[in-house]
């Protein structure tokens, strides 16, 4: 299947964080106009072209006291907690009765989630802090093939229904909260992706 990209503004809120996000978005534009992906190492060539764009953004960060100790925890192997590539997961709620899990994902600057679906997990994200570009389509019913990218900072949320992809570059040290159906197992990599 060949994937093609759009892009999309920012929210208000995340626009008025990030200085230079204009220019950033006439790069990103001009360059995904010409720009199709098929395979893994056609998505890893493009984000890390992307991730070389985003040196035009002035995005201010530090990682806070929560991001630090939820990063510690993960790193000792704490109990509800796994560590990945990227930095990890902390399981925070968990409701089998009523289908629901919420847990924290914990990703360090420039960290990339794969370009994934989920067969029957429906999916909630907010950022709750840091700043990211977040790759989605959310078919809605239609199938489609193009790729939105869009910058999300804290209070921006994403819906997934099964089978929409999505993947996350992370810009700076990032907090994302992810709540979602009880299908833990329920992961497919359209790309692994690695920076």
């Amino acid at each position: 299947m060949k994937y093609t990209y759009t892009y999309t503004s920012p929210s208000k809120s995340t626009a008025t964080k990030i200085k230079n996000h204009k220019v950033f978005e006439k790069e990103v534009t001009t360059y995904i106009q010409a720009t199709s992906t098929k395979n893994a190492p056609e998505y890893n060539a493009i984000l890390s072209d992307i991730k070389k764009l985003t040196n035009t953004l002035s995005v201010k960060a530090s990682a806070s006291k929560i991001f630090k100790q939820e990063l510690t925890d993960i790193q000792k192997k704490k109990p509800l907690s796994e560590p990945t590539v990227w930095g990890g997961v902390t399981l925070k709620k968990v409701d089998v009765a009523k289908d629901f899990i919420q847990k924290l994902l914990i990703i360090k600057k420039y960290g990339v989630l794969g370009f994934e679906i989920h067969e029957k997990k429906h999916e909630h994200l907010k950022i709750v802090e840091g700043c990211c570009l977040v790759f989605w389509i959310n078919h809605r019913g239609k199938p489609k093939t193009t790729i939105t990218i869009q910058i999300a900072g804290p209070k921006d949320e994403f819906t997934f229904e099964p089978k929409d992809e999505h993947g996350i570059l992370t810009l700076t040290d990032c907090i994302i909260e992810e709540t979602s159906t009880n299908h833990l197992d329920d992961l497919v990599y359209i790309f692994n992706a690695h920076l």
